[in-house]
């Protein structure tokens, strides 16, 4: 087996200069790009358990599968994206490619190499035919690729010796095995999507208001979309207990200059008898990142409860101040039971605006304003693709999901206020 390279799209500081007429990669690229497509994907087969990979199904010779024997899973392309840059994250910037020779490699049509005789002709519709694999957009917002499943601990036994040692040589890794969520939601610095430039816009914001307090030269905020993204740096975790209450005679927080994420315990942790025996694992908590964050005595947003019956869970959550539109709101229930919701919040700002007159906030217990995440944990596996939500006017956002019959993979939903 040979494997080829990837599925991400590589932040690079001195991009690798191609024709204009075309798209192509070298063979160590490819080879990238074809493994980690191969390995840390595979196709969603119900009869499959644990998921064999598709280099792995080809090593094992085993039977093609169809339409039927499929699971109906979906993977964002934004989520390969991630995978592929994350898998590189050590390596030098020469191996990977860029996001349009990604993409062009994800549809099946990404050049041979200019100077280099052709190793491996496979594609990513080699490995994931079209026909059972359709890349198309999922409730209308995100492009996904169907039938499709995510092996963060992927089986290596059936890889070559040298084939391996390739992949670590060009990776720069010790280890096949990756961090599942640090994987998927990895930020490779070469797109600018909406929610990142509102929150750079933000961020300068905020800084012009410091700074003219201060007597200084504010920045120009029309330049903050033209900033390199490979200037923003990862923020390390933060954790923190959550406080039983805010504490009183404190009207004015200051807001801390780190919104890393933070592991905050729930107030009151149900008993295992409460969860009807089905949690077996340690307390129940909240992760917080982005806004939610950055309040010191503890975010408003991500309180929740959770409900359990015989054959479904609830749960509601308050988001106070988030935005509805689902092009800035996303929940997301795995498999599991981890639920993982994005949003932005619009309230908490420094300054506001109202009626033409211009109030400077003596007090910040809202959360600021930006992006954030809330993430909880079910107490048992689910149904991800039988759920139903609904995003209150009142703030709260109410979810029922069934528990797990059969394997399900995860799935994004979206809600209508």
């Amino acid at each position: 087996m040979d494997p080829g390279s990837g599925s991400q799209d590589l932040c690079v500081d001195e991009p690798i200069t191609l024709p204009k007429s075309r798209v192509g990669a070298s063979n160590d690229q490819r080879f990238l790009l074809i493994f980690i497509a191969g390995t840390y994907f595979g196709p969603d087969v119900k009869a499959e358990v644990p998921t064999k990979s598709a280099l792995q199904r080809i090593a094992l010779e085993l039977p093609p599968y169809t339409h039927d024997q499929l699971g109906g899973s979906v993977v964002r392309l934004a989520e390969i994206e991630s995978v592929y840059f994350y898998v590189l994250r050590r390596a030098h910037p020469n191996v990977g490619v860029k996001l349009q020779s990604l993409y062009k490699f994800l549809q099946g049509h990404l050049a041979p190499p200019t100077k280099e005789n052709l190793d491996d002709e496979r594609q990513f519709t080699t490995l994931f035919p079209p026909d059972l694999h359709r890349q198309a957009r999922f409730k209308g917002t995100y492009k996904v690729v169907e039938n499709f499943v995510f092996i963060n601990d992927p089986d290596i036994t059936y890889i070559k010796a040298e084939d391996i040692e390739r992949f670590k040589q060009l990776t720069g890794l010790t280890e096949l095995r990756l961090d599942r969520d640090e994987a998927r939601f990895y930020r490779h610095g070469r797109r600018m999507d909406r929610d990142e430039l509102k929150q750079a816009r933000l961020i300068a914001i905020q800084e012009t208001h410091q700074q003219a307090q201060n007597g200084g030269v504010p920045p120009l905020i029309s330049d903050v979309s033209q900033e390199p993204q490979k200037r923003r740096r990862k923020e390390p975790v933060q954790t923190v207990p959550m406080p039983p209450q805010a504490m009183p005679g404190k009207e004015k927080s200051t807001q801390s200059k780190s919104i890393g994420p933070a592991m905050i315990l729930l107030p009151s942790s149900p008993t295992e008898e409460q969860w009807s025996n089905i949690l077996k694992a340690t307390k129940p908590s909240i992760a917080f990142t982005g806004s939610a964050a950055a309040r010191q005595v503890g975010p408003v947003i991500g309180l929740v409860d959770i409900g359990v019956c015989e054959d479904a869970y609830l749960f509601r959550i308050a988001l106070p101040g988030v935005k509805k539109d689902q092009r800035e709101f996303s929940c997301e229930v795995e498999c599991d039971g981890k639920v993982v919701i994005r949003g932005t919040t619009t309230t908490g700002e420094q300054k506001v605006l109202k009626n033409s007159r211009t109030f400077q906030m003596q007090t910040q217990h809202l959360c600021p304003p930006g992006p954030f995440t809330v993430s909880f944990q079910l107490p048992g596996p689910v149904e991800p693709r039988e759920f139903s939500g609904n995003f209150g006017a009142d703030g709260v956002l109410e979810g029922i999901v069934m528990k797990e019959r059969e394997r399900t993979v995860s799935a994004c939903l979206t809600f209508e206020s």
